[in-house]
């Protein structure tokens, strides 16, 4: 089997999605050993916040406190992959760029993916068991499904 230029272009940037797990530490600590074997190579870390949902009536000023709780959690997240970026620069992966972003998971993967021309993402894999495996499914299972590009899921 042989790999065209573009393809072999393509796998020079990896997309690895976190969300703090012990999984998608897994999947991080995948993709950067997939990205440290070439200087040239670019993993992008992403992390996304799920929105929480604003009364549209709040006579009692709850509005404002999801608001601030929304900002801190985005800003605690962002220090939490730029955390894990300069763990990552000191194990010798030289190309990194971080994104936290506001919205579903599935839908914050796959546009990071489209907007940086990755070549592959990387996923780990969690098991909800069956009863809110049916009802939520899991953002790999949505990711690998409606990726542009293919979708390594982590164990």
């Amino acid at each position: 089997m042989t790999f065209d230029d573009r393809t072999l272009k393509l796998l020079k940037r990896i997309l690895v999605a976190t969300d703090f797990s012990e999984e998608s530490d897994k999947a991080v600590d995948f993709a950067a050993a997939l990205v440290s074997r070439d200087n040239e190579s670019t993993l992008y870390i992403v992390h996304a916040v799920k929105p929480s949902f604003v009364p549209l009536s709040d006579d009692f000023g709850a509005a404002e406190y999801v608001i601030d709780d929304i900002e801190q959690l985005v800003k605690d997240d962002r220090v939490k992959v730029d955390n894990i970026a300069a763990a990552l620069k000191k194990k010798g992966v030289k190309n990194i760029q971080s994104i936290v972003a506001m919205g579903d998971p599935q839908a914050v993967i796959i546009n990071a993916a489209e907007e940086f021309k990755v070549g592959l993402i990387v996923m780990g894999t969690r098991k909800h068991g069956f009863k809110k495996g049916i009802f939520l499914g899991s953002v790999s299972e949505h990711v690998s499904a409606n990726s542009p590009v293919s979708v390594l899921v982590v164990r």
